[in-house]
């Protein structure tokens, strides 16, 4: 049995683990990523990409393939909640122009499904110096002062190895072995049910272009809720003439197990209100409905993102999204870990960071699973709707690896189109007076963003990363303090992952930027 040493094992190679990895190698770590599956998921799952998860794409040097891997090469799209396929519309659920985030965000969507969005992450991961190890499973681990020792095995030939690794990263699915073997519970509305789906091919063209009494063009479309006979989904794919069903929860549900192609043809059919639509089956399959979330996020060296950490329904859209975002939140927490350059308590803030705004998605999602898939769901404990638009952007990190400030009482949302620039808060996007916006600037390292007028702060952050040995890279520019809540004199240091770790309202505060630096880290002077 050979040994190797790694400084991040990763365990799954779906979103979650593979957007880890890039962005570890971005961050200069080559990390091991172990997946059970011979290669990526070949099974048409999660599409399309919000704004922030495109941000964060393009930091990794991937937004250009994810938009090219998007039907049409643009996020342009129609979602709607209706009564039948022919109408009427009781309301548009996302558009591109009601869900435009161009005033938060300079990134479009992106509709990439799952299986092509995958590809690419793995091969940027690779790119970037990852090792990725398809048909290689986690078997065993443990963790002690000095790392975590994993025992692995090669799915085909069965030859095992051991690999000792700094961090492990379990994103391993819902049902995740490394969660278990932590004996971390979860929490949540746990199985709602489930839901069938069927694929098909089919010339729809006549009725797209009258879809839902002419509302969007053929072109535009992407999804549809359906109210009537029973809760259903319909939606395109990614390829040209073949789209989906989905029989949403009822009472009655039939049994699904056994279903024939005549009987798929014949859902499907009715689903749509259209008893004479030629089609022909190209899959089937039933889909648990299940929402929970883990009950920590970090057990000492071991680290839960994807479905491992949180499990959420489908309506809503932001399961793989917070699946890509899990790796860009927690990589240059790792990176920095076992560079040396922070103490146990960065990564320990991955929970404290995470779950929270993991609790919200979730129960987010079960709202619009009610009203979309699962009437019959209705208890009256479906939470009040939040915008998606304040859900990405202005959740915020109220306590973790921030230097909150006097009077901040913790709130985990803020308005992003009304941004107060506190530390915990994500960065916000500003264009700047002299060309360009504040959120090109962040993603690699910190960043202290100075204002126009300010004096010293670039010998002050240079003195402070020697002590500290980080690099952090000071930008100096008009026209995005107000935002920031700082004046001309003043700066905001601006984590990797976009959030405001801390903030000086004028140049009179610059002795405490390394100490501010000092908490984030977990770096207590000597």
């Amino acid at each position: 049995m050979s040994e190797a040493s790694v400084p991040v094992l990763i365990a799954g190679g779906g979103l979650s683990g593979l957007s880890t990895a890039l962005f570890l190698g971005l961050h200069g770590v080559r990390p091991l990523l172990v997946e059970k599956h011979p290669g990526t998921s070949v099974v048409m799952k999660a599409r399309g990409q919000y704004p922030h998860t495109m941000e964060a794409l393009r930091v990794g040097g991937v937004a250009d393939r994810i938009t090219a891997a998007s039907p049409g090469g643009t996020g342009d799209f129609y979602m709607a909640l209706a009564d039948t396929l022919s109408g009427p519309v009781l309301r548009g659920i996302m558009t591109q122009g009601e869900m435009s985030m161009g005033h938060v965000s300079p990134e479009d969507w992106a509709m990439a499904s799952q299986e092509h969005t995958e590809v690419i992450l793995a091969e940027r991961a690779r790119e970037l110096g990852a090792e990725l190890a398809f048909g290689t499973e986690l078997v065993s681990f443990t963790q002690d002062a000095d790392g975590v020792t994993a025992l692995l095995r090669d799915v085909a030939t069965g030859a095992e190895r051991t690999v000792h690794a700094d961090q492990l990263v379990a994103a391993d699915g819902r049902k995740s072995p490394a969660r278990r073997a932590l004996g971390v519970g979860i929490h949540g509305r746990g199985r709602l049910g489930e839901v069938f789906r069927v694929f098909f091919d089919a010339d729809m063209s006549g009725p797209l272009e009258g879809l839902a009494g002419g509302v969007t063009e053929a072109r535009r479309f992407a999804l549809f809720h359906l109210l009537q006979p029973v809760p259903g989904v319909f939606y395109t794919t990614d390829i040209p003439g073949r789209y989906g069903y989905i029989h949403g929860m009822t009472k009655d549900q039939p049994d699904f197990r056994d279903y024939t192609e005549e009987q798929c043809a014949a859902l499907v059919r009715t689903g749509l209100g259209m008893p004479d639509l030629e089609l022909t089956v190209a899959g089937s399959g039933r889909t648990e409905i299940v929402c929970e979330v883990a009950d920590r996020f970090s057990v000492g060296r071991v680290h839960l993102v994807g479905d491992a950490a949180k499990v959420v329904p489908a309506p809503g859209g932001l399961g793989g999204n917070t699946a890509i975002m899990d790796g860009f939140y927690l990589a240059w927490k790792l990176a920095m870990t076992v560079r040396g350059q922070a103490g146990p308590g960065l990564l320990a803030s991955h929970d404290a960071e995470r779950r929270p705004v993991s609790d919200m998605i979730a129960e987010q999602q079960f709202a619009n699973t009610v009203e979309r898939l699962g009437p019959d769901l209705d208890d009256g404990t479906a939470a009040a709707p939040i915008h998606p638009v304040v859900q990405v952007f202005g959740y915020r990190c109220a306590q973790g690896a921030v230097v909150l400030e006097p009077g901040d009482e913790g709130e985990l949302l803020e308005d992003p189109t009304a941004p107060t620039g506190r530390p915990g808060s994500r960065a916000p996007y500003v264009q700047l007076d002299g060309g360009g916006s504040t959120t090109a600037l962040f993603g690699r390292s910190f960043v202290l963003l100075a204002g126009a007028e300010a004096t010293g702060w670039e010998q002050v952050a240079k003195s402070a990363a020697q002590r500290l040995g980080i690099e952090i890279a000071v930008h100096r520019a008009s026209g995005w303090e107000k935002s920031y809540g700082v004046t001309p004199t003043g700066a905001a240091l601006v984590r990797p992952d976009r959030f405001i770790a801390w903030r000086a309202a004028d140049d009179s505060g610059a002795a405490g930027l390394e100490d501010a630096l000092r908490t984030v880290l977990d770096r207590p002077a000597n």
